[in-house]
């Protein structure tokens, strides 16, 4: 009885504590101080106003103002040394801890629980809007997310963040860029798009399948009667996309006489998907040799034609590379694919190439596999989900 008393009180308490911000919003406004997150002003220190701390799923959300003179991206670049100054701080549990206690449930079992999340780590995420909002989490994010179809029509899994599910729909946004160093989930991402367009749109979609590093991507797909080619070198890259490009003008031919403005408006139900895996080997912009930087001209033309008017004609591209330089990405490219994939890169200037400037998130990612910045109008860190071959096999064999 009296430790239903102690617990209940501890839990009054708590909710009280939090009103005022209390936690981990101590450890912040220290560590902001300790950053330089501050403005000295007639020899006074203009720090970060706390306004009001909340509970959201999984941690807590603080809420600042920014003071005259800083901005948000001063806080973003801060935002591992923020996260790491949170896990480095070691406490023992506090009542901040025992906000969700249930006193009505198994005390021991709850308390077992609270002691061992406080060995895990914290992640931390922040976003502007009027306010700095620093959202502390108290575990990672999943880094294991199983493959599963649970789409309709031309949507693709991209994957999940904090709080929901991410997809992608290739009838609102028609093309794609996918980047990251290798290893870390830009290739298992493309072939989920395959096998997910595969088995929910087997009568309607047709691929040409351009992997640049040797073949070995999408060699499992080679067979299956969607798929027109599969290719792996500059000279028959060209051949495919020069047929592509001859295809466009049948269908742009097509649309005008019908008086109509896209495939949509004219009853075409087929979509034809253009995936370069390795985009850097048709790149002409770092090609030496004067045959091969001809023919990588000529590709690139090409590809920049499909970014430009492919979409209106059914023609969807997904335009990935794991060397995202600008001489790789083609700006015409870049510019017309309004969806962007990025996993983990090495520098910030890598990310701003594939994000656009100012946004380093890419370079900032955990070395987790499948971790990724998805960027549309709105940006979502997502954990993307694994597909197994056995899975891919069953599928191949079913269409």
């Amino acid at each position: 009885m009296i430790f239903e008393v102690l617990v209940a009180g501890a839990v009054w308490a708590s909710a009280e504590y939090m009103k005022s911000g209390g936690g981990d919003k101590q450890k912040l406004d220290r560590i902001f101080r300790k950053c330089g997150l501050y403005v000295k002003y007639n020899q006074k220190e203009d720090t970060p106003k706390f306004i009001r701390a909340k509970k959201i799923k999984g941690g807590n959300e603080y809420v600042y103002l920014i003071p005259e003179g800083l901005g948000f991206k001063d806080f973003e670049k801060k935002r591992e040394v923020i996260e790491d100054s949170l896990n480095s701080i070691k406490s023992d549990l506090s009542i901040d801890d025992l906000k969700d206690f249930d006193i009505k449930g198994d005390y021991m079992k709850q308390l077992k629980s609270l002691t061992k999340n406080k060995n895990k780590r914290k992640e931390v995420q922040m976003s502007y809007d009027k306010t700095l909002n620093v959202k502390v989490y108290r575990e990672p994010l999943t880094d294991d997310l199983p493959y599963k179809n649970e789409f309709k029509g031309w949507k693709v899994p991209i994957g999940v963040t904090r709080s929901e599910s991410i997809q992608h729909d290739f009838e609102k946004i028609m093309h794609m860029v996918v980047a990251g160093t290798t290893r870390y989930g830009k290739s298992v991402f493309l072939k989920n798009v395959i096998t997910t367009l595969l088995q929910n749109q087997s009568k309607n979609v047709s691929f040409t399948l351009i992997d640049l590093k040797g073949g070995l991507t999408f060699s499992r797909f080679e067979d299956c009667s969607q798929v027109q080619c599969v290719v792996s070198e500059p000279e028959t890259s060209l051949e495919a996309l020069e047929q592509i490009s001859d295809q466009m003008n049948e269908v742009m031919d097509y649309i005008k006489k019908g008086k109509f403005e896209n495939v949509q408006e004219a009853g075409i139900k087929n979509r034809h998907f253009i995936i370069v895996d390795e985009g850097a080997e048709l790149a002409p912009g770092i090609e030496k040799d004067k045959e091969f930087r001809a023919i990588k001209n000529k590709c690139e033309t090409v590809l920049s034609r499909i970014a430009r008017i492919g979409g209106a004609l059914g023609y969807r591209l997904i335009y990935a590379t794991q060397t995202p330089y600008s001489e790789v990405l083609n700006h015409n490219i870049k510019q017309n694919c309004d969806a962007k994939l990025c996993f983990k890169l090495q520098t910030d200037k890598a990310s701003e190439v594939v994000l656009g400037e100012g946004i380093t998130d890419a370079a900032h990612l955990p070395f987790i596999k499948g971790r990724a910045v998805y960027l549309t109008d709105r940006k979502h860190i997502v954990q993307t989900p694994m597909i197994e071959n056995d899975y891919i096999k069953g599928v191949i064999e079913d269409v």
